[in-house]
């Protein structure tokens, strides 16, 4: 009988556990000001940090290259991804400090898998790393401006949030569609801006800046998908976001595009790969970011 009351007992929890779980929280930000045009500043040159999920890490090492240089972008914009190294430098934090976060970060910091039909990731734990790591509790008062895209599927575009809490503003940018539960923004709904704006050149010339440096973590490196349900849909919305972005991403006047492609979507094992690889890249370009850079100061 002791028995079968433990067996009930730990089958009450189960379920219990798993109605938690299920309890996905609405993410409805009102704070963010998502919009398709920004007020122009006058910047020499912004840095496009593309999406690609656990691609991310590549960011990093293109960081390092840049700062070996004395290379500093004047504006930064980002997508999914990009938009958390867009949000960390534009909030002034220093490489040592980023890597030590990027270091420590794991799978459990920044996703909270929820069981719910509004998607599998709440989006809540993201935006919550991201707050406890920069120092501003609004874009815009950042010491670096910086942009960052989302795609509104109640108008069908792309848009820039410049301004509002930066976790909601990164969560809102990297809200993967039918994984994360969308954000909910002056009763539009936002998701990932990797959906039209894969790498947000056209986002940095908004906030003003002549010429821009676009780093491809996503686009350029696709391979052919083993043959099973999920990895042929995400190779073919990969493929599809891709031609989308290719005008936009060939207007950029120096593409880095790191040479390495992580073993899964959730290889954050793969870190110091990944940083290595966006450094390497950007070492490889650094003669025409040079001289992109000295182009500028000279006119």
């Amino acid at each position: 009988m002791s028995a079968q009351k433990l067996i009930l007992k730990s089958l009450m929890a189960s379920i219990v556990a798993a109605g938690l779980m299920a309890c996905s929280s609405p993410n409805v930000y009102e704070d963010l000001n998502a919009t398709t045009t920004l007020k122009r500043g006058t910047h020499e040159l912004g840095v496009a940090f593309g999406g690609g999920g656990v691609r991310g890490f590549m960011h990093l090492g293109v960081l390092k290259a840049l700062e070996e240089e004395g290379i500093k972008p004047d504006v930064v914009s980002g997508t999914s991804a990009g938009s958390i190294a867009a949000t960390l430098y534009a909030s002034g934090m220093s490489l040592t400090k980023m890597e030590v976060a990027i270091g420590e970060v794991g799978v459990s910091d920044i996703a909270d898998f929820v069981v719910s039909s509004k998607g599998l990731v709440n989006g809540k734990r993201l935006s919550d790393w991201i707050n406890s790591q920069v120092e501003y509790d609004d874009l815009a008062a950042m010491p670096t401006p910086v942009a960052v895209t989302a795609t509104n599927l109640t108008t069908q575009e792309t848009v820039m949030i410049r301004s509002g809490n930066p976790g909601h503003a990164v969560q809102t940018s990297s809200t993967i569609p039918g994984a994360f539960v969308p954000v909910q923004n002056q009763g539009d709904i936002l998701v990932d801006g990797g959906v039209f704006s894969v790498v947000p050149v056209y986002t940095a010339r908004e906030l003003g800046a002549e010429k821009v440096i676009a780093v491809d973590i996503y686009c350029h490196n696709q391979t052919t998908p083993e043959i099973s349900a999920s990895k042929i849909t995400l190779a073919a919305f990969r493929m599809q976001s891709c031609r989308l972005s290719q005008d936009e991403l060939n207007s950029a006047d120096v593409v880095i595009a790191p040479k390495f492609e992580p073993s899964s979507s959730g290889a954050f094992d793969e870190k110091a790969q990944a940083i290595e690889a966006g450094y390497l890249a950007a070492k490889e370009m650094m003669p025409q970011i040079k001289a992109l850079v000295l182009d500028g100061n000279a006119s």
